[in-house]
């Protein structure tokens, strides 16, 4: 089956190129597909385990900067077309017939889109269970498969900085394990054999923060995420955008089940292996230093494997890793590891921190998108109401940014302190 295009997230890219969806969330979203188009049917070996292609990447940015819309062409218009609803046989009247174009009916993609407990996406995983003949490893004759995309338009609807269980459930569906055994408090025990679970949400940076558990990072959570971040100006929206065409819909559509078929372990191209061993043995520099990375860090090398696979797939189905694949990731991940201890800014605070943290960001935000420098006290002391538990913490909290370095208080005038501004622009 030959291609349409020459790289399937380039071409998702270049569809809505003109739209005001953010580049880096364009580029994450449809990378999101393919790894969740290839499951776990297609890995790296490392000595001692194999590194799936599921991924678990939140997209953060300000309100209206376009999150969700970026899922709209890679998945709820191309993705879809090669799933079928959860726990439907061939046949079954719901079953999706339309996988027969694409030689996918024995092997449909399975994606969640809407709101889901925890509990229910464990027991939607033992439903799509199947064993695929085609794939026998070392390790077992027998290969089972229950990989399962998920959605999340909005983080908060999914994760709770209180679910212990659904941190622990999503290390587990991360690592891709054998299997997994997940027990209700009604219907008994369930096994999820060949567990792959590949992750996209959406989240503001108050959302992402205020839901992602206390013990994220050290429980792992933290660092099996790629937290994607963009602080740019807002796209403006405009009715010149061409709407894209059910051709080029259509060309994804065949691409992507192009990648759905590939099966089997990736390998490095002998001309690319020194190369990438080199970089991994050096570090991958530059390494980053923030203290709420640390742990990320140590995955550091899986996620990098992860995006290699998922941009070599993009481009072709050899199951060869080349050396402009490994070039191209790093471009991605440095990208994206510069901006995300920008992400995780305000996590493991205090409430009192968080406030006042909270507090700065939307005084730096309403300043630059107002272009001014200043803000009457009392706008400032309306929204500071919306935080604290109560009335007479306000003017305690006040003094306490102020003495903090925080903010500035001139009369009824309050000024941030750690950025300037000019014009409506940051300095």
């Amino acid at each position: 089956m030959s291609r349409n295009y020459r790289d399937f997230s380039e071409a998702c890219m270049d569809a809505i190129k003109d739209s005001p969806i953010p580049q880096p969330f364009a580029r994450w979203s449809a990378l999101s597909a393919v790894a969740g188009a290839m499951g776990r049917r297609v890995w790296y070996p490392m000595a001692n385990y194999d590194i799936r292609t599921n991924l678990f990447v939140v997209l953060i940015a300000p309100p209206g900067r376009n999150k969700s819309v970026s899922l709209i062409l890679p998945f709820s218009r191309v993705f879809t077309k090669l799933t079928t609803p959860v726990g439907t046989s061939e046949d079954d009247q719901n079953f999706n017939s339309g996988l027969d174009q694409y030689g996918l009916r024995k092997y449909p993609l399975y994606s969640i889109q809407d709101r889901i407990t925890p509990e229910k996406l464990a027991v939607d995983m033992t439903k799509v269970t199947r064993l695929d003949l085609r794939i026998a490893t070392p390790a077992a004759d027998e290969f089972y498969d229950s990989s399962m995309t998920l959605v999340t338009s909005e983080f908060g609807t999914f994760m709770s900085r209180h679910e212990r269980y659904l941190q622990m459930f999503l290390t587990d569906m991360w690592d891709s394990k054998m299997e997994y055994s997940h027990k209700t408090k009604t219907a008994g025990e369930y096994i999820i054999k060949g567990p792959c679970l590949n992750w996209l949400a959406c989240a503001t940076p108050e959302q992402f923060v205020d839901n992602l558990p206390e013990d994220a990072r050290s429980q792992g959570l933290l660092s099996r995420m790629i937290p994607v971040y963009y602080d740019g100006e807002r796209i403006p929206q405009s009715l010149l955008q061409k709407r894209i065409s059910d051709n080029t819909v259509n060309n994804l559509v065949h691409d992507l089940a192009d990648i759905a078929k590939m099966y089997g372990p990736m390998s490095f191209d002998k001309d690319a292996f020194d190369y990438v061993e080199q970089d991994i043995h050096d570090g991958i520099p530059p390494e980053p230093k923030d203290n709420h990375l640390s742990e990320y860090v140590q995955r550091r090398v899986s996620h990098f494997i992860k995006i290699a696979m998922a941009v070599s797939a993009s481009r072709r189905g050899t199951r060869k890793i080349m050396r402009e694949d490994w070039d191209t990731t790093k471009e991605i991940m440095f990208e994206a590891e510069a901006s995300m201890p920008k992400a995780l800014e305000g996590f493991g605070m205090g409430r009192t921190g968080r406030i006042a943290h909270d507090m700065v960001t939307w005084l730096h935000g309403t300043l630059f998108n107002n272009g001014r420098t200043h803000m009457l006290l009392k706008l400032f002391k309306r929204e500071l109401l919306r935080k604290v538990p109560n009335p007479g913490e306000l003017e305690q909290t006040i003094k306490a940014m102020e003495d903090s370095g925080y903010i500035k208080v001139e009369g009824n005038i309050v000024f941030p302190v750690e950025k300037k501004y000019k014009s409506g622009q940051l300095k």
